[in-house]
This record gives structure tokens, sequence and C-alpha cells, in this order.
């Protein structure tokens, strides 16, 4: 009978409190996930997510070419970082010079890279000068939030060496009766061109019939040209001229040709 009323006294504690013993199971087990800092079941379990990872960018520098005052650049920038259009900046010598958007079409990164897609490309114009020079194209990385940063990427560097004036010919021109000089004009905006004339004359030594050559030059200037491309201006030609010596004031370069 003692028994009875113990099992009971159990049965009525139980039901009041709400508490269901279930077989094999601790009575005192009990939720701790509300806690402050809950223990490892309650987020569960396992490594936490790994850290987000920066992908370093992609791309080249494929041409470039001299077009009177400046390049043109060619080529292609993608990041997996983002699903915009990357940046390149162009360096001339070292020095900054443009920022391009890589946004131009360009199906073959697409072939090769189809989560790129086709609009990687860049084709801009970027103002330089001529003479010899460097160029180099970057690629600007793009970090996602909580990564380490990677560095910039460098495309590749060309270079070019491009005097004011190339091809100089002088010629007569026996339509007109008179001596031409002929060249191709490299730059835009110049105000003139100097031309200087390298020639001697013969001297002869006093007391001797021994004649010897004497170096000379003869400089004047030529009109400005519009734009880039030939230009055929006519212009004094001394005898025994051996050299011919074109410059545009305040480009810093000059073309020479020789003359037999």
């Amino acid at each position: 009978m003692r028994r009875t009323l113990i099992r009971g006294g159990v049965a009525v504690l139980l039901a009041l409190t709400g508490a269901v013993a279930a077989p094999g199971a601790p009575v005192h087990a009990a939720s701790r996930c509300n806690q402050p800092e809950p223990p490892p079941s309650c987020n569960g379990g396992g490594d936490p997510d790994p850290s987000p990872v920066d992908s370093p960018p992609l791309g080249a520098f494929d041409a470039m070419t001299f077009v009177g005052n400046g390049v043109n650049v060619a080529g292609w920038a993608a990041d997996a970082d983002t699903s915009g259009p990357l940046l390149v900046d162009i360096w001339i010598d070292d020095a900054f010079a443009k920022t391009l958007t890589a946004n131009t079409y360009r199906p073959d990164v697409a072939a090769v890279y189809p989560s790129f897609g086709a609009y990687r490309g860049y084709d801009a114009f970027v103002p330089s000068r001529n003479g010899a020079h460097t160029v180099c194209a970057w690629a600007i990385n793009v970090t996602p939030p909580g990564a380490t940063p990677l560095s910039h990427r460098q495309l590749g560097c060309k270079t070019y060496d491009v005097p004011v004036a190339t091809n100089i010919q002088s010629f007569y021109d026996s339509t007109a009766g008179r001596w031409m000089i002929g060249f191709d004009d490299n730059v835009l905006g110049e105000t003139s061109f100097e031309v200087r004339w390298d020639y001697y004359i013969l001297q002869t030594i006093p007391g001797s019939s021994i004649k010897i050559a004497s170096p000379q030059t003869l400089t004047y200037t030529l009109p400005a040209h519009d734009g880039t491309g030939r230009v055929s201006l006519p212009g004094t030609r001394p005898i025994n001229a051996t050299k011919l010596t074109i410059t545009a004031p305040g480009f810093g370069s000059a073309s020479t040709t020789a003359l037999y």
C-alpha cells in the first residue's frame, strides 16, 4: 500500500510540473540554447563557415598603337569577385595616365571564360607624347567583404618610339620647279616644324690647290600641318646637303635622315 502511494505521488508531481520522463533519458536534461554563449550543439555543431577568399583579376594587354599625341590600347580584364565591369589603370613611364572601364564586346573572352560573359574588353585612346615611352595596364582588384585583399594585377607593358616625323624625303618637283620636303607627321597641335640642313662647302687652303669640306648648317621653319599624315612642303635645300632633320618645337623629339 505504501509503494502504491509513493508511485501515485510521483505521477501527480510530474503532471503538475509538465515534465515527461522519457524512458532512459535523464530527468535533469534541459535546453541551454537561450544562454549568451550556447554550446556547439545549439548552432548546428561542426566547423564554422570558411572566411571569404579574394580571387585575383584576370586579363591581358593585347595591343597598342600610336595614333598622334596618344596611344590606343586594347585588351580585356575580369574578376570573379564581381559581376560588373573591371577598371583598368593605364600608366605611362611609371606615371598614372588614365582609368578605363573593361566593358567592350569581347566574344573570345566569353568563349574561354563563359562565367565572365562577353563584355569584358577595353579599347580606348590614352593621351601620350611622341618619343620613346613605356605603357603598362593594371587590372584593379575587387575584394569581397571580409576577405584579405590581393594586389592589383599588371596585365603587361608595351613600348613605342615614335619621333615627330618619319619617312623624311627631299625631292625635286620638276612640275613646280622647286625642292620639296616630305615626311609623315606623327603629332597633333604643333605650331610649326623646324628644318635643319647639314651640308658642307669646299674651301681651298690658302697657298695651295687643296680643297677641304667645311661643315655648315641651315635652319628655317615650315608651317604646321593639320592632323597627322603625310606632309609635302616646299623648302630650301643647300648644295652638298648630307642630312635633313625635322623637329616640332615643344614636342621634344626629332627625326633625321641621311642624304647621299
